[in-house]
This record gives structure tokens, C-alpha cells and sequence, in this order.
């Protein structure tokens, strides 16, 4: 073969990887959830000025009311320890995966994000987060495949990380765990806030993974870019030849 045909077969097969690479990552948000599953989040702990309050948490219980196209409605029920209701409670929030909105307002966490997601993919609002790990963890005596979101908030007032844990197929939150450090001096207070599942209805009735699809317009990206590929290699081996 010619230096100039390697070239060439060279050149066609990067196009080809490229084609085929590109729709992985275009990736189409969607629920994971159905009207009727729940997560109820209990072991809430707190320490720290202002968050002792959390401590007097016994239970709360999202559950999925709706779903519709981009969209869950989660009803949002709870009670402290003394039996009295939490601030709240039988409040329902729709949220959006696709844009990462709460009632159509952008949030950068929320109980919910897009089903089936995997490490390095974005969590919207897009340009935000992304998934920072994907591992197998054992909750409530269940292997699960669990999304890991890590956030550093600094500012000059405090350092805080923010550790989301959120179930794989479902996309249900089912840890969160708050680190805030202040700059006061001479000494830095620390404070966490943390709580996490107690109980499920989604460990046994998660729907089949969704499998990622890709935009109409990525599509048409990647055949012009093949078409005006393939011209270039005529045309230059027409030159070649002439």
C-alpha cells in the first residue's frame, strides 16, 4: 500500500471512531421513577450553630405523584420526633431533569437527577456538575449502583463540601452529607448536616436502565461532517493522481 492510500485509510477510520464516539456523549435525560415509589430519609444529625434543629428530625418521605415527559412531582411528607409536622409537609415540587429546575426555577442539587447516568456526565443545569464517581454500595442490605456528587463551595466567609449520593436506575437522592468550615478567627468552627435512607419501595421495582439517545442534530453533524470528509479525500486524490 502506498504511503498516500495510508494515509487515506488512516484519515477514513478516525472519521468513522469519531461518528460513532459522538453520540455517547449526547445524552438524553430521563426519569427513572413511577407514580407510587418513594424514599423516606431518617438518621438526621446536625452539628454546628444553627443546624442542632436537625437533630429533632425523625422522618422524611418523598414520594413520586407524577411523572410527565421531562418532569416528577415528588409530595413531601415528614415529622419530628415529638410527632409534630415538619415545615412542608404535603408540599408537592415538580422537578425538572432535563433542565434541572424546581418549579421551573435552576437548582444545582435537588432529590432527583436523570436515571442511568455514569461517571463524567453532566448533571443539568448543564455547565454546573457532573457525576464525579459511579460505585457499587450496599444500602438497606441491597446492592446498588450509586451516582456520587461532590461540590467545594469557598467563599470568604466559609469552605463547604456537599457529598450527594444518588441511586443509579432510580436517580432518587439517598445520602447527603454537609461539611461547612469558617474562616472566622483565630479558631475555624466546623459543622456537618447529614441524613440518609431508611426505607424504599425502589430497590425492587426500579424500571430498566434507559438507554442514553442522541440528538436529530448531532446526528446531521456528524453526516455532513463525514460527506465533507469524503469530499476532501476525493478531491485530494484526484490532485494526487492528476
Amino acid at each position: 500500500m502506498s504511503n498516500f492510500k495510508l494515509k487515506l485509510s488512516i484519515l477514513l477510520a478516525i472519521i468513522i471512531l469519531v461518528a460513532l464516539a459522538l453520540p455517547v456523549f449526547a445524552i438524553d435525560y430521563n426519569p427513572g421513577v413511577t407514580v407510587g415509589q418513594y424514599v423516606k430519609y431518617g438518621n438526621f444529625a446536625g452539628v454546628g450553630s444553627g443546624l442542632e434543629s436537625f437533630n429533632d428530625y425523625n422522618w422524611l418521605k418523598l414520594q413520586v405523584t407524577g411523572v410527565s415527559g421531562k418532569e416528577v412531582t415528588l409530595l413531601s411528607t415528614g415529622e419530628f420526633k415529638n410527632g409534630t409536622a415538619l415545615p412542608g409537609n404535603g408540599t408537592e415540587l415538580v422537578w425538572n431533569i432535563e433542565t434541572g429546575t424546581e418549579n421551573g426555577v435552576p437548582t444545582t442539587q435537588g432529590p432527583i437527577i436523570a436515571a442511568s447516568l455514569n461517571q463524567g456526565n453532566a448533571i443539568p443545569p448543564l455547565g454546573t456538575y457532573t457525576v464525579n464517581q459511579t460505585e457499587s454500595r450496599t444500602l438497606l442490605g441491597v446492592s446498588r449502583s450509586v451516582n456520587i456528587l461532590s461540590v467545594i463551595v469557598s467563599t470568604p466567609d466559609y469552605n463547604s463540601t456537599l457529598t450527594y449520593i444518588y441511586d443509579k436506575l432510580s436517580g432518587m437522592i439517598l445520602e447527603s452529607l454537609t461539611l461547612t468550615t469558617t474562616q472566622a478567627q483565630p479558631q475555624p468552627v466546623t459543622s456537618t448536616y447529614s441524613y440518609s435512607v431508611i426505607e424504599t419501595n425502589i430497590f425492587s421495582s426500579s424500571p430498566s436502565p434507559t438507554v442514553p439517545e442522541f440528538s436529530s442534530q448531532i446526528l446531521i453533524v456528524i453526516v455532513v461532517a463525514i460527506v465533507v470528509s469524503s469530499f476532501a479525500v476525493i478531491a485530494i486524490s484526484k490532485r494526487v493522481k492528476g
